[in-house]
């Protein structure tokens, strides 16, 4: 199970700092707010909800494909095929899904960038979910009855990390994708909901295909 926005692509590609800047932008014409003041109602909304998107439309009533639309009719140039990426999701035992609190358009989007399309088997997305984002209990219920997920037989691979905290309750191993990880200093110190960390979602699958084999 793999999350998007930061994980199947390293964050340093800096597709979604130009989210967050579209973002702005959206909240402060639909608002009316300066960019400043649409800054901190984004951020305070994602900190409560998981998706500033899920607050726009509980307090403000945005539009939410009008929305996703929006934020992600950005450039991906940056993003590009990679045959290693491919290989190591092709290598895997089991189906392959995508689990994202961004919408299956962005989704396709992303993962036909990578040359990976045709790698993953099932999208679940925002709207799958009802517009109830990551990391609500809800969120999880939904995605594990849309496609019949056994939680206990699932690896679960996110970059942010109150996502992974209900997954690991309810049985998943859970694997923190963070770019700033580095190896060589002690890990000992992992939150006890996070089984594993890597500094790319490439090291981990090397890492997972080497012992699965």
């Amino acid at each position: 199970i793999f999350d998007l926005y930061n994980t199947l692509y390293p964050s340093s590609s800096g597709i979604f700092d130009e989210i967050d800047k579209k973002m702005k932008v959206y909240i402060s014409k639909k608002l009316n707010l300066s960019l400043a003041d649409s800054f901190k109602l984004q951020k305070t909304l994602y900190k409560k909800y998981g998706t500033t998107l899920f607050g726009l439309m509980k307090f403000h009533g945005v539009e939410p494909v009008d929305f996703l639309d929006f934020v992600h009719d950005i450039n991906l140039d940056g993003l590009k095929k990679s045959n290693e990426l491919r290989f190591s999701i092709d290598s895997l035992p089991g189906e392959k899904y995508i689990y994202t609190n961004g919408d299956e358009k962005w989704a396709e989007k992303i993962l036909n960038a990578l040359g990976i399309e045709q790698s993953i088997n099932k999208i679940f997305d925002i709207i799958k979910s009802g517009y109830i984002p990551k990391p609500q209990k809800e969120n999880y219920s939904k995605f594990v009855k849309e496609f019949n997920v056994d939680p206990k037989k699932s690896v679960f691979f996110e970059d942010t990390k109150k996502n992974l905290e209900y997954a690991h309750t309810i049985g998943m191993i859970t694997i923190h994708i963070d770019e700033k990880f580095d190896f060589k200093n002690d890990d000992s110190n992992l939150e006890s909901f996070i089984d594993f960390k890597f500094k790319c979602i490439k090291s981990a699958l090397k890492v997972i295909n080497h012992h699965v084999k």
